[in-house]
């Protein structure tokens, strides 16, 4: 019985570490992007509609690199701004930060977190430059 109980409770430890890693899932991004798009909010939705194809973009051009930790700190860097609140910058980067925690413990290689984080900031820069360009104000 004891045996069994520890093996549930790693089982449910696993769980949760992979349920963090799905904020970053392409669906949770379609689902941000997706609500930008209802209302008017053409500079956020720009940011994280050009952040995307970059991001596949550059993921074909490299390997292993971890997509699900770029998208959210895709996510994470423009909901940021768009929110302009330091309350919800500090919380949005430590859900960041249990991604990665989430992460390293499901034994994903350090390496293909750090290209993850840096393809994600490479897309980043794109979204936000690319978006200076075309939306007004």
């Amino acid at each position: 019985m004891f045996i069994n109980s520890l093996y549930k409770r790693e089982n449910t430890k696993q769980e949760i570490f992979r349920d963090i890693v799905a904020l970053g899932g392409l669906p949770f991004y379609l689902l941000v992007a997706a609500r930008a798009a209802i209302g008017p909010y053409p500079a956020f939705l720009s940011q994280v509609v050009i952040a995307l194809p970059v991001l596949i973009l550059l993921a074909r051009l490299g390997r292993d690199s971890n997509l699900h930790i770029a998208r959210a700190l895709i996510l994470v860097v423009f909901t940021s701004i768009f929110y302009k609140s330091p309350q919800f910058t500090i919380f949005a980067a430590l859900v960041w930060a249990g991604m990665i925690f989430s992460l390293v413990r499901l034994k994903v290689p350090s390496g293909e977190i750090a290209r993850g984080i840096a393809l994600g900031a490479v897309s980043i820069a794109a979204g936000y430059f690319v978006t200076l360009l075309i939306v007004p104000g």
